[in-house]
């Protein structure tokens, strides 16, 4: 835990709060359009209404990104499925 802490409090210093897709992306090495699809499954989370991202969801999705994609995994199933359960 105090590796995401820290982890944080230096990516907080850096960008603020939130920062726009395109640094997203720049941070996590990825395209922008990946960083919207990030957003929609929930691995990222989103602010300002959906301009801006939330710069705190990048720090986690930096330390743990197997769980935020068995999350998303999980989330897409159902998603595709329409239904509350998956395996």
């Amino acid at each position: 835990m105090t590796d995401l802490n820290a982890r944080m409090d230096d990516m907080l210093a850096r960008y603020g709060e939130v920062c726009n897709k395109t640094v997203a992306a720049r941070i996590l090495g990825r395209s922008p359009n990946t960083i919207k699809a990030m957003i929609t499954d929930g691995r990222l989370e989103a602010a300002c209404a959906g301009t801006m991202v939330d710069v705190r969801s990048i720090a986690r999705y930096i330390c743990r990104p197997a769980e935020a994609e068995a999350e998303a995994r999980v989330r897409r199933y159902k998603a595709r499925r329409k239904s509350g359960w998956a395996v």
